[in-house]
């Protein structure tokens, strides 16, 4: 036919649009391979407390991290009975028969734990707050705002 360029001859059209199909798909079946080999975790307490304090001046950043430093065993103590919730939670649950009242003790378990957990680290966080300048607190404020880098 004239004016028909190679591009949208119906064979060539096909042959190309299936071949970005299938990289595309390759690509995401190679990715996800990767991904759940390599879940990305969670950053853990010096990555969430370097979060936090990544943006303030270098006197703010080592009085906050000195203070939330002092937390940091108990965190690890804290991380593992979470970890012990979740799996005894995970055997209730996948226990043959099913016992709704095991697994409710076991949610509540868990959400004490977390409750627990979160109460603490956000005492630490008050506490190094009332260390820093006011200006590191508004700095501290606006980087809670942002999205994850």
């Amino acid at each position: 036919m004239i004016g028909r360029t190679w591009l949208f001859e119906p064979w060539r059209t096909r042959v190309l649009w299936s071949s970005v199909a299938l990289n595309l798909f390759g690509g995401a079946l190679i990715g996800g391979y990767f991904y759940v080999r390599h879940p990305p975790g969670p950053p853990g307490f010096e990555g969430v407390v370097n979060r936090m304090a990544r943006d303030l001046s270098n006197e703010d950043g080592l009085k906050f991290r000195a203070v939330l430093a002092t937390e940091q065993p108990w965190y690890g103590q804290s991380r593992r009975a979470l970890d012990e919730a979740r799996e005894a939670l995970s055997r209730s649950i996948a226990h043959a028969p099913f016992d709704e009242a095991e697994v409710r003790l076991r949610m509540q378990a868990l959400q004490a734990r977390w409750m627990e957990s979160s109460t603490r680290f956000g005492d630490g966080v008050l506490a190094g707050l009332a260390q820093i300048s006011p200006e590191g607190r508004v700095r501290l404020a606006e980087t809670a705002l942002q999205p994850r880098r």
